[in-house]
């Protein structure tokens, strides 16, 4: 019998305990309170030696234990929300709060750890409330972010699943909405995780899900839409056969979604990139790929809307892939490089800021970086993997070349072409890794 560590604030655990009593899960529960972050250490080590699984009430906990402990071997999960879920929030704020503008509230639990859920889609940019949008996700943090908002008069409410930080919003007199997962989220979240370590003794599989979207723009009339539809249905239906592959297709508005299962450890970012080459040279019309991999089927589909995010940002044709332990995004995958890079490098995204350069765009060069530190930089490759003119290519090279990340590069390329040079660069590597690598991450 699986024994599960629940982990969650006082007033969250409420309605985990009323959800155990009414399910027979066929595992047993050890409870655990934690009034601060810091509280999950010695939680973690009462519980590692003698639990299955760690579930966290939410998104929080589950983000400090896996920072604080990196190679923690322990499988740990967590109550999601999902975007319906989100919006569910929000249509409930409305009703509640019917004067209350929605770019008057500060929401604390969306986060760049999640991609603010994608509510760019769904809400107008005039209307859009205030997320959290520090790289570091801890309570004072929040708080500290909170504050400035209210002083500077920005908002009038705060949406909160933060429940242990809501007695300091009590204390700087701010009004808030308490946020608690539903029953049936508890209830599903807690069979997810079982049922992953029940997959897991069978034999170790892993969902993969492919999400193809063809953004077709206001003015493609209906006939070009299906012929685009057509042409790339017979196209993954040859690349299936071709590749000797399995997976299922199944079609919505302007969206494929491929799905398969694999073995443990079988596919990679390397074989996915074969189904990009293959849509590059065969489509002539718009598309966004993204990818995901992991052992539960939800989350797998999570992180391929993560990836599919990153590609509709990136704005060509290619695609970006989401997977492994620590949910790394690799990409674009037409690279030959495969650059994987992490929205929580800190030190990249504050260098960004600093220097005017898209945090994007800076964390891919950091990626290119960790797959080879001797590749060359040029504003043409560099323009391609950032999907950026050539000429903003240039401008982000020499403000690398200023504070003395790269080098000009004294080798000269066999049959370089009389006219214009074309500036080469390489990577200065310990002043490069001390100022945007994080020490956790490979290099």
């Amino acid at each position: 019998m699986f024994t599960v560590a629940i982990v969650s604030p006082s007033r969250s655990m409420e309605p985990i305990n009323k959800v155990i009593a009414e399910h027979d899960f066929g595992c047993k529960f050890h409870k655990y309170i934690y009034n601060e972050l810091s509280d999950i250490d010695w939680i973690y080590a009462d519980c590692k030696d003698s639990c299955d699984v760690i579930f966290f009430s939410g998104e929080l906990g589950y983000h400090y234990i896996r920072k604080r402990f990196p190679d923690i071997q322990l499988p740990c999960s967590f109550t999601a929300y999902g975007t319906k879920d989100i919006l569910s929030i929000l249509l409930k704020f409305k009703i509640q709060y019917p004067d209350t503008p929605l770019n008057r509230v500060f929401v604390d639990f969306l986060t760049p750890l999640n991609n603010f859920m994608d509510m760019q889609r769904y809400i107008d940019p005039q209307d859009m409330p205030f997320f959290f949008e520090d790289s570091i996700y801890d309570y004072a943090h929040i708080t500290k972010r909170t504050q400035q908002l209210w002083d500077e008069g920005k908002i009038d409410l705060v949406i909160s699943r933060s429940i242990n930080n809501l007695p300091r919003l009590d204390e700087m007199h701010i009004p808030y909405l308490a946020v608690f997962p539903s029953e049936v989220m508890i209830r599903e979240s807690i069979e997810t995780a079982l049922n992953d370590l029940r997959l897991n003794q069978i034999e170790p599989m892993e969902h993969i899900v492919v999400m193809i979207r063809l953004p077709f723009g206001e003015n493609c009339p209906q006939e070009e839409r299906e012929y685009r539809k057509a042409t790339l249905y017979k196209l993954l239906v040859d690349y299936r056969r071709d590749a000797a592959r399995s997976f299922s297709i199944s079609i919505g508005t302007n969206q494929f979604e491929l799905t398969a299962q694999r073995p443990t450890q079988t596919a990679s970012p390397q074989h996915m990139r074969n189904l990009i080459l293959r849509l590059q040279s065969s489509l002539n019309f718009p598309f966004r790929v993204g990818i995901g991999l992991h052992t539960n089927e939800d989350r797998c589909h999570y992180l391929a809307e993560r990836a599919l995010l990153e590609a509709t940002r990136h704005g060509a044709n290619d695609g970006f892939f989401v997977g492994g332990d620590n949910e790394t995004l690799t990409g674009p995958l037409s690279s030959p490089s495969l650059p994987t890079y992490s929205y929580s490098n800190e030190k990249a995204i504050m260098l960004g800021r600093k220097i005017g350069i898209s945090q994007a765009n800076l964390l891919k060069l950091v990626g290119l970086f960790q797959a080879d530190q001797s590749a060359v930089l040029t504003a043409s490759s560099i323009s391609h993997l950032l999907n950026i003119t050539p000429r903003s290519a240039s401008r982000i090279l020499l403000k690398l070349h200023e504070l003395g990340l790269i080098r000009p590069a004294t080798d000269t390329p066999n049959g370089e072409r009389k006219g214009r040079p074309q500036h080469r660069f390489h990577f200065l590597s310990n002043p490069f890794k001390a100022a945007l690598v994080e020490p956790s991450e490979p290099v």
